[in-house]
């Protein structure tokens, strides 16, 4: 769809960010606040609409750290559109950022903030279903919450309670929701999923990060069925000591106890946090939110600073130079007209008794930096050869020669017209300055920002 539309006329709708597990993701700004937003939006007619839901989710959850603040929901022509607080990038960017490979320290943070995460959503009666590290994002650098995690895409959440406070019933045969990678082996095995699933998951991206891969990544099969079952299947048989070896034990631990949950059970969760607590112990980390990546972004940040300053002194020296070039153009000039100007007088003093011939000259005026106007003729005149025949040898010598002035003015076929160093065309301003390897008539350009930039829905602005 094109992105120069607004919702609700609040917020106006840039470019594409990225897309969800049902809808697109736009970069939005709010027209009162002129805050930049993430906008969701999704069909209406589409087969499985997930957007209601998911903000009625968002309602439930309410404002909480790690859950996005929502602004807005509603319609824009043939859709559904969500505006919710803009976040950074999500884990598996950052995992991508740090050569695939989180530290222990990092992992041990993670876990802790997400072991949060999950058990607020779990108190709110609802499951996420949908564990990967692209559902998890931290906050923007510009609020200063780059350490806080959040947790985004409720579109596959579920409630595991009833409105009178019952848990939902043992169900089989129930088709696959969410990412193979990491859904549990009882969801593989089309059951019913509960708080104990999302909690298995957890336990298997965290191993991810340590490890950098799992054991059932890069299977291949002919169908995405035959596909899933094989990854259910090496999940089977991939033992907890197989997939925590190396590690420490405390990792084993978790995936036990996550694994041998009954299906309405209650998790432990300051258990669970308590065995991450002791690894940062026993290795002497602390939780201070030093990520692995806060280090590789702010050099990013620091670089990309530098890269804007250091184009910054290059158009000011560029600038520079143009306008010492056209002062030195200015300057010949005057000095030029200055030295017609003795030697006339001088002419003048000598012979009052004569009169000079008159010259036939195509004048040229001419606006250069000072806003001064000079007048110069043109090198291709015509004159009348002035005969003094006993000082003719002693003025001679004394004339000081004229500067030959074809590549300072450019050549006009009509007379008596201005022609502005401002305001001339590319040919005009070279034959003034010389022939340069980039344009200088643009100097003063400033280069587009590439990053959150907003397509205008006026014409002035559009890029």
């Amino acid at each position: 769809m094109t992105t120069n539309r607004s919702l609700n006329s609040r917020y106006q709708i840039g470019r594409r960010l990225g897309s969800g597990n049902f809808g697109e993701i736009y970069l939005g700004r709010n027209n009162e606040t002129h805050e930049y937003v993430a906008i969701k939006l999704e069909q209406i007619l589409t087969r499985t609409p997930q957007l209601a839901y998911e903000y009625r989710f968002y309602k439930i959850l309410g404002k909480y750290d790690g859950i996005p603040y929502i602004q807005f929901y509603g319609q824009i022509g043939s859709y559904n559109g969500l505006a919710m607080e803009l976040l950074g990038p999500s884990l598996e960017d950052l995992f991508d950022l740090c050569s695939r490979r989180f530290s222990l320290k990092t992992v041990l943070m993670i876990g802790l903030q997400l072991l949060d995460r999950i058990e607020y959503v779990h108190s709110k009666n609802l499951i996420y279903r949908d564990i990967k590290p692209e559902n998890f994002l931290i906050g923007r650098g510009s609020t200063n919450r780059q350490h806080i995690i959040y947790m985004v895409d409720f579109g596959l959440a579920k409630q595991y309670r009833t409105s009178d406070g019952t848990h939902i019933p043992y169900r089989e045969h129930k088709s696959l929701t969410g990412t193979a990678r990491y859904m549990s082996i009882n969801t593989h095995l089309g059951r019913e999923q509960s708080r104990r699933d999302d909690l298995e998951a957890l336990g298997y991206m965290f191993m991810y990060f340590l490890r950098g891969n799992l054991p059932w990544q890069g299977l291949k099969a002919d169908t995405l069925k035959e596909r899933y079952q094989k990854i259910g299947e090496t999940k089977r048989f991939t033992t907890n000591e197989i997939l925590c070896e190396g590690y420490a034990n405390q990792f084993l631990i978790y995936m036990q106890t996550v694994r041998q949950m009954e299906f309405s059970q209650t998790p432990d969760y300051t258990n669970l946090r308590a065995l991450f607590h002791s690894v940062l112990d026993e290795n002497n980390l602390i939780n201070d939110s030093d990520f692995d990546w806060i280090k590789i972004l702010q050099e990013h940040r620091l670089n990309r600073n530098k890269t804007n300053l250091t184009g910054l002194k290059s158009t000011n020296t560029t600038t520079k130079k143009i306008i010492s070039t056209t002062n030195g153009i200015s300057s010949t000039i005057r000095n030029n007209n200055h030295e017609l100007h003795n030697r006339t007088v001088a002419l003048r003093s000598i012979y009052q008794h004569h009169q000079l011939p008159i010259s036939s000259t195509n004048a040229t005026t001419v606006t250069l930096n000072g806003g001064s106007k000079t007048t110069v003729s043109n090198a291709s005149t015509t004159k009348t050869p002035v005969i003094l025949p006993s000082l003719r040898s002693t003025m001679e010598n004394q004339r000081p020669i004229p500067a030959k002035r074809h590549s300072l003015i450019p050549v006009r076929t009509t007379s008596n017209s201005s022609t502005n160093v401002n305001n001339c065309n590319k040919e005009q301003y070279s034959s003034f300055i010389g022939q340069s390897s980039e344009a200088t008539c643009c100097f003063f350009k400033r280069k587009a920002k590439h990053a959150l930039q907003i397509t205008s829905t006026t014409t002035s602005r559009k890029s």
